[in-house]
């Protein structure tokens, strides 16, 4: 007796002989990263008309230590200021943000903080790790001034994203993401200047901003390597 064909049979045979195709892996999460090719700008910071500018600006022009401390720091980084406008620049920043390391560490690439900030930009090591630098026993990102810029970057973009206004951004990146919040709670309308002036920000960061302004004006946005001539 010829035996009968078993199709069904011959099917799963086939099937299970055949290669199997493998559901995609989700992808790797991964840091949210600024694009590498210059972006749209976030906004411009132009310099308010404020009393608080006002005063810092006459602090350092005419206050001696004040005066020589700031004039040494442009000084110290007119080797650093071309390239960190190019990336300030390139990641849709205002290339005033340059001067921000006057205030933060002086232009010494090596500075340590109070509370262990490092470099330039005067990192915290959770800030630097959550923009992509490595700080361990071996290796300290945040001592190299490219590296360390390109954070900071990333950092100063997520601040302004978050509160659109770069006097609020600065204050944050002063004092803390957590301490803007907690006074923007209070009163969510407000803008910088009016949570300074009820004394609901830290009195360093009440101070920080003004001054950052205020080293905007004497440098100039366009020529800030010429603090010296101009204090």
């Amino acid at each position: 007796m010829r035996a009968r064909p078993a199709p069904l049979l011959l099917l799963a045979v086939l099937a299970a002989c055949a290669p199997l195709r493998r559901a995609p892996l989700p992808a790797a999460p991964s840091a949210p990263l600024l694009p590498s090719e210059p972006s749209a700008p976030l906004g411009s910071l132009e310099t308010p008309d404020h009393a608080g500018i006002d005063a810092w600006e006459n602090r350092l022009r005419t206050h001696p230590r004040l005066r020589r401390e700031t004039a040494e720091s442009l000084a110290r980084g007119s080797r650093y200021l071309p390239g960190l406008r190019r990336i300030l620049e390139a990641n849709g920043l205002p290339p005033s943000l340059a001067l921000l390391p006057v205030i933060e560490s002086g232009f010494y690439p090596t500075a340590r903080g109070r509370r262990g900030e490092r470099g330039l930009w005067q990192l915290r090591r959770a800030t630097a790790r959550r923009f992509g630098l490595v700080v361990n026993a071996h290796r300290d990102d945040r001592l190299e001034p490219e590296r360390a810029t390109r954070a900071a970057a990333r950092y100063l973009h997520v601040l302004y994203e978050r509160y659109g206004d770069w006097p609020l951004a600065l204050a944050a990146y002063n004092a803390g993401e957590h301490r803007v919040d907690r006074a923007l709670a209070r009163d969510p309308e407000a803008s910088f200047w009016n949570l300074a002036e009820r004394g609901w920000l830290p009195r360093i960061s009440r101070e920080y901003v003004p001054r950052f302004f205020a080293v905007v004006r004497v440098a100039g946005e366009h020529e800030p390597t010429a603090v010296g001539s101009a204090l």
